[in-house]
């Protein structure tokens, strides 16, 4: 089977060299089991030397395609830049930090081959600090099997192998590489998991936390009601919403406070005004944000990802 492997960076220059040296030495030891890779190395707009320290690199053989972005996009789009200048019909991502390992890219390829749409590593031992990383990634996964028909445990894993044709135009929304799994699933897709290694991130920070939870809410949601979006409006949009459902409950417990503790009348405060205030408000900034996306996607369904380019360099 033929393979592309789409590697997305930002500012990750004190991790490139480590990070290639493995993964082209794996996959040139792959290539002895009659697969053919390509790699494809994404700078999403970093403001450090990681595009020329990409350039720099010797790839010993491996069909490699270079990109730089004009700006900081994100993640997904990194990703679906990938896909775009991909060759192959399979699709390997892994992550630009170095904390995936590129030896589990043979363990993933093995149950992958069997018969599956995707196969995504499990990081069942993460290296990650438990507060701001795996806390939020467990209750994230925890959300989203509840509301979904994945039963994957680690949605957020980098590490993963897929069929390009599963991906349709509507499939980029916001940070889709986040719920890809979910989605496969929800459409009814073959999806596999396996266990892989995961290492403590030794250069540069990462810049995910608590708010994953309240962008898989949003993206559940979305999920739902539509099942296909595009951008970040929903998540400009839900965050509104969110923060006015938080007031309006936060209103409603002080009105229920004075009333029980002083007897202080609802009437004689403009509490229950204020609070019915802030929930329709968050409905509405829901309902702007699921309406802002739904023209987002149809104004954007014909966009070029070829936009986003400042440099492409295709190394045989």
């Amino acid at each position: 089977m033929n393979y592309s492997l789409i590697i997305p960076f930002y500012n990750e220059e004190k991790n490139i060299d480590n990070l290639l040296d493995k993964i082209l030495l794996n996959l040139n030891n792959l290539k002895k089991n009659n697969r053919n890779f390509q790699l494809i190395l994404v700078d999403d707009g970093s403001n450090d030397m990681t595009f020329e320290k990409l350039k720099s690199k010797n790839f010993k053989g491996i069909s490699t395609v270079l990109i730089k972005h004009k700006d900081n996009y994100s993640q997904s789009s990194a990703i679906l830049t990938g896909i775009s200048n991909s060759k192959y019909d399979n699709i390997i991502t892994l992550d630009g930090d170095g904390q995936n390992d590129p030896n589990d890219i043979e363990k993933i390829l093995n149950v992958y081959e069997k018969g599956s749409d995707m196969t995504i590593g499990w990081r069942k031992n993460r290296k990650d600090n438990f507060f701001t990383k795996t806390l939020p990634s467990y209750l994230a996964n925890s959300i989203v099997r509840v509301f979904t028909n994945s039963n994957i445990h680690d949605q957020g894993c980098a590490l993963k192998v897929f069929k390009k044709d599963k991906i349709d135009d509507y499939t980029d929304w916001g940070d889709f590489h986040r719920l890809l799994a979910a989605r496969f699933s929800n459409n009814n897709y073959k999806v596999n998991e396996v266990v892989v290694s995961h290492h403590k991130r030794l250069n540069g920070k990462s810049n995910y936390g608590f708010s994953r939870i309240i962008y898989v809410l949003l993206d559940l949601l979305y999920i739902k009601l539509f099942k296909n979006y595009k951008s970040k409006s929903i998540y400009l949009f839900g965050t509104f919403s969110f923060l006015s459902f938080i007031l309006s409950f936060l209103v409603f417990l002080l009105m229920i406070y004075l009333k029980y503790a002083y007897g202080t009348s609802f009437i004689l405060t403009p509490l229950p005004i204020l609070s019915v205030f802030f929930f329709m408000s968050g409905l509405i900034f829901l309902f702007i944000g699921f309406i802002s996306q739904l023209i987002i996607n149809q104004s954007r369904h014909n966009t070029k990802q070829e936009n986003a380019i400042s440099e492409k360099i295709e190394i045989s």
